[in-house]
């Protein structure tokens, strides 16, 4: 009896280096798993935290630029010119990109607040701007003007920024 009391402390003491090995083993993976996954995650966060601190800084900005469309005037004769009162009542200059009537990019037109007459045209601080053009709109001939009293127009001013304003008026 004794020789199989030997043989089975042997089965028994492998049995338990063998544990201690697979336990061993599986935290090693473990951590060795987790080491690759916080690099990559580093890496992925590192490009993702450049990118939106452009973001942020350019959403700041924006947020700094604040502008209002004032008034809209309609000049009832032959003409039908329109008249848009732009007002900058932001911390920072804005630069007019595109102006839209009707969701049609308005192309040519006249600024009362700087000589530049292509877009962008820069708006300080407090300053009002006055936009004036003439619509191309196929209007009623029996009215007198290319627009007729009660039409409705949606006139957007858009930055550069990527801010807009928008206002819907309808003709005297």
């Amino acid at each position: 009896m004794k020789p199989s009391k030997r043989r089975s402390r042997r089965l028994w003491s492998r049995r338990g280096i063998s544990t201690v090995v697979a336990n061993v083993m599986m935290i090693g993976i473990t951590l060795s798993l987790a080491a690759i996954l916080v690099a990559w995650s580093g890496a992925s966060y590192g490009a993702f935290s450049g990118g939106s601190s452009i973001y942020y800084q350019q959403r700041g900005q924006a947020l700094e630029e604040n502008f209002v469309i004032e008034e809209v005037f309609f000049e009832k004769n032959t003409t039908g010119q329109i008249f848009i009162f732009v007002r900058n009542v932001g911390m920072i200059n804005i630069n007019v990109a595109a102006i839209y009537l009707n969701g049609t990019s308005i192309t040519t037109f006249q600024f009362s607040c700087t000589t530049t007459t292509p877009l962008p045209t820069s708006i300080s601080v407090s300053q009002v701007c006055e936009f004036s053009w003439i619509p191309q709109i196929s209007g009623d001939a029996l009215c007198g003007t290319v627009w007729c009293s009660g039409d409705l127009f949606v006139i957007t001013v858009a930055s550069q920024r990527g801010n807009q304003v928008t206002t819907t008026m309808r003709g005297p």
